[in-house]
């Protein structure tokens, strides 16, 4: 039922307004603000790391080294993210990372020239993490010869 007039039996015809034309493209304002402040969120909450850590993993086999013959270094954790790296001795090496590694580089290449030394072993506590040791490994392989061993022993976490 319609609530419009009639009078004279005819219904009184209203004009509406024309409607305005069809926009053919979608609006996505509200889905980039929704992207945006999804990625927001994310920043946010997110932890950003950098190298995952984890613990030199145990050895499952081993051979015995005469320590007499290997030029020794020793590293263990430190108090901060640079392992703490000693001559055989117990004498520290830099603890700058660039100057540490031209030392203990100097260090093993004046050891195996002197000739009484034929192989280098690194001694490392269990709780130093892989990344570190590779540190060390790669200041000693840039300086060890073919031929030249190198040895890694690990002592177990306490």
């Amino acid at each position: 039922m319609s609530n419009l007039p009639i009078e004279d039996g005819e219904p009184e015809l209203v004009s509406l307004p024309p409607r305005p034309p069809m926009d053919d493209e979608m609006d996505i304002t509200p889905m980039i603000d929704m992207t945006f402040l999804l990625l927001i969120f994310f920043i946010l909450t997110s932890k950003m790391t950098g190298e995952k850590t984890y613990d030199t993993p145990p050895a499952k086999n081993g051979t015995t080294v005469v320590s007499k013959n290997c030029v020794s270094i020793v590293v263990t954790r430190g108090t901060g993210e640079a392992p703490l790296v000693a001559r055989g001795d117990g004498t520290l090496f830099a603890e700058d990372p660039e100057l540490q590694a031209a030392e203990i580089s100097e260090y093993v290449q004046l050891e195996l020239e002197s000739g009484r030394k034929t192989e280098v072993l690194i001694r490392a506590e269990g709780n130093v993490t892989a990344g570190q040791l590779n540190k060390v490994k790669q200041s000693i392989s840039e300086v060890l010869s073919e031929g030249k061993l190198l040895n890694i022993a690990v002592t177990e976490s306490k």
